[in-house]
């Protein structure tokens, strides 16, 4: 039996799957990584780029890098789409398989595609989060990135003032912020995944370098509660320990023929 036909063979057995997904996912929707090569934090310092803290002191010294950040960051978005993997899980969840899509993304891709539930422990670069009262406010994506880029391309206007109207004011008056997770910042719904993980039969793991914590526990948590892991990686089996079945290709290739098997 080959691998795809070993991974549809589990996922066919069982209506408790959940999936955790990592950048390699988004990279296949055209939205570079944070740390491969070629990444953004191979064009942007961490340390300026990665902080509220940091942002800010960029701006007063180089506010042209900073118009220039987000410009390419609207760019990204504006082109990025779900792609066959992120297809593959929402028709998991239409099928009753799969309860749970983990996600280290902020891309907002897993949604797009049709997926109901969704943990994002990183946050979702859509969703404003008011800097005083802590309301979140979900922002449509394609107006939202129109509204950005104009503001943005206004280089005689660009400024502070001008950058803090891309985000919305919130109904209490407050500035609002997208709600990403930036460094030093405490993960989302990372107890909600932990749990969702533990209560699964099996983990569909897609694109993870699992190198980031606490996120990168969830898979582990998964098979110390006796889940079966498929890891679906291109570059190397990184739950190598765990894993049950591995395929070594980019899960926009895998899934589809996984797919094709449990179709049969």
């Amino acid at each position: 039996m080959g691998v795809y036909e070993e991974a549809a063979r589990i996922l066919a057995g069982t209506r408790k799957a959940v999936s955790f997904t990592g950048a390699g996912v988004s990279q296949e929707s055209g939205i570079p990584t944070f740390r491969d090569p070629g990444g953004l934090w191979d064009q942007f310092d961490p340390e300026e780029f990665g902080t509220p803290a940091g942002i800010m002191e960029v701006f007063q010294r180089r506010p042209e890098v900073i118009r220039q950040f987000l410009l390419q960051t609207v760019a990204i978005f504006e082109q990025a789409k779900p792609n066959p993997a992120h297809f593959a899980l929402s028709e998991l969840e239409r099928m009753g398989i799969l309860t749970a899509v983990i996600t280290q993304n902020i891309d907002n891709l897993h949604t797009d595609a049709g997926n109901k539930n969704v943990l994002e422990v990183h946050g979702n670069l859509f969703r404003a989060r008011c800097t005083r009262c802590d309301r979140r406010y979900p922002l449509d994506k394609a107006s939202w990135l129109k509204q950005a880029r104009a503001i943005l391309e206004d280089n005689a206007g660009f400024g502070l003032g001008a950058v803090l109207k891309i985000m919305p004011a919130c109904e209490c008056g407050g500035i609002t912020r997208p709600d990403v997770v930036m460094f030093g910042e405490a993960v989302l719904e990372i107890n909600q995944s932990f749990r969702a993980a533990m209560a699964s039969e099996v983990m569909l793991v897609l694109g993870t370098s699992g190198v980031v914590y606490p996120a990168g526990e969830v898979p582990y948590q998964a098979k110390r509660a006796g889940a079966r892991v498929i890891e679906v990686n291109p570059t190397e089996n990184c739950y190598s320990s765990i894993t049950d079945v591995y395929i070594k290709e980019p899960s926009g290739q895998a899934m589809p023929k996984i797919m094709a098997c449990l179709n049969k």
